[in-house]
């Protein structure tokens, strides 16, 4: 299930007892004006929230870490409490809880012996992440898309030293620009 927040009592209940994993997306659910995510109602229930994107389109990027860092504000300025969402909480959401919102948990979310090795380095030497203390807390708040300094995807490296390895950048611009002309060129048509 995605976004989910016009869900009822009752359709909450159905969801938790069916088992059902969320899929939440703040970014997009507060651009649209879905309102506020439901991620701590959802997770008391016992319903599985994993973090998402939605659409890069929406919301102008895939900065997993700003959406972990958005989501325990909302939760922790829902709850009044500082502390309603830890750091860790928020960042599992983003790793084993994602994946386990898209049936991949068995697949990848975690560094666990026969999963798909997907694993970003955060190269903690930049001016927004001077002091490191603990990780996830450093993560979910400090860390910025341009702290990545490696990432790998089922055992490929896709970036190293901050530079992409496998796209041609150009390339991926000019068939981005390709397909919005085509499909404004069909739209304008129908």
């Amino acid at each position: 299930m995605v976004h989910a927040n016009c869900a009822t009592g009752g359709e909450v209940a159905a969801l938790a007892e069916a088992g059902t994993q969320v899929s939440i997306s703040p970014h997009s659910e507060l651009l649209i004006g879905y309102g506020l995510p439901r991620t701590a109602e959802f997770l008391a229930a016992g319903i599985g929230v994993g973090l998402s994107v939605d659409s890069t389109v929406l919301t102008g990027n895939a900065d997993m870490f700003s959406i972990m860092k958005v989501t325990q504000g909302i939760v922790n300025a829902q709850a009044h409490e500082e502390f309603a969402m830890t750091h860790r909480q928020a960042l599992a959401l983003a790793t084993i809880e994602g994946a386990r919102s898209l049936g991949m948990a068995g697949v990848t979310g975690s560094i666990t012996p026969g999963k798909r090795a997907d694993i970003i380095c955060v190269a903690t030497g930049g001016p927004n992440l001077g002091v490191l203390t603990d990780p996830a807390h450093l993560l979910v708040t400090a860390a910025q898309p341009a702290n990545v300094d490696t990432v790998i995807a089922d055992g490929r490296v896709l970036k190293r030293g901050g530079a992409l390895t496998a796209l041609d950048l150009p390339q991926v611009r000019e068939d981005a620009r390709r397909a919005l002309a085509g499909v404004l060129a069909r739209a304008a048509s129908a």
